[in-house]
């Protein structure tokens, strides 16, 4: 037998605070213009109603919280700080995950970070190689090496 997703539980019990919902609204507008006939009977039962409606909504936001917790957007802004001398390029940045996943390596000027559930590149527009690497509490910090490039090198002995 195939197991319910959360979504499919949601979908019950959405379905059912709408039944039992329209089954007190039904009966709380019967009980009034019952009791109170006239105007006042269809005021008192549209604002009942409307209180009712209220709290339905505020009920289902809240077993929809329990349910269906919030997916993380993945879309998150990536906070980092890049630091530029003559020779040297330092990169700070915040990574997630544990200090034994997390890889750094150069690839066609392209710093690449990945971790657990994460990946980002920083493309330069020189060659650079890695001097050192440290990972503290979420803090990443790459050191690395500007390259002379072959070209400036011929250049530069003309």
């Amino acid at each position: 037998m195939r197991r319910k997703s959360r979504v499919d539980v949601w979908n019950d019990v959405s379905l059912a605070i709408l039944l039992i919902g329209i089954v007190v609204i039904g009966i709380i507008l019967m009980l009034i213009v019952r009791v109170q006939r006239g105007l006042l009977g269809f005021i008192l039962a549209g604002l009942a109603v409307i209180l009712l409606v209220y709290w339905l909504r505020e009920f289902r936001r809240t077993v929809k919280k329990e349910l269906m917790p919030e997916v993380p957007s993945k879309r998150a802004e990536w906070t980092y700080e890049l630091i530029e001398d003559k020779d040297e390029v330092t990169i700070v940045a915040e990574v997630p995950g544990p200090e034994n996943q997390v890889e750094v390596e150069i690839i066609n000027n392209t710093l690449e970070i990945k971790s657990t559930n994460f990946q980002k590149a920083i493309i330069f527009p020189h060659d650079v190689s890695i001097i050192s690497k440290s990972y503290v509490n979420g803090i990443l910090n790459v050191k690395l090496r500007k390259q002379k490039s072959l070209y400036r090198e011929n250049v530069e002995k003309v």
